[in-house]
């Protein structure tokens, strides 16, 4: 049986993914959570998989256990 120490803790991490000017279809993210993590991918699962990505290398290949909780700006 799992303890409360045993439990790994997952860290949730906002992102925002913006439309990109001039790019029909392209997203750029960003977070608020990790100062300076910046990408951005063709389509929201493309970015989203660029995040991933851009979390190992903001964290030098070791990220922490993580939830992302993702908004998308949606212009009208």
């Amino acid at each position: 049986m799992a303890t409360a120490n045993m439990v790994r803790r997952r860290r949730v991490v906002h992102v925002v993914l913006e439309p990109a000017e001039g790019r029909e279809g392209w997203y750029v993210a960003t977070s608020p959570d990790l100062p300076g993590l910046v990408t951005h991918g063709n389509g929201v699962d493309h970015t989203l998989e660029n995040v991933k990505d851009a979390m190992v290398a903001y964290f030098s290949g070791k990220p922490p256990a993580y939830t992302l909780d993702v908004r998308v700006v949606v212009p009208v």
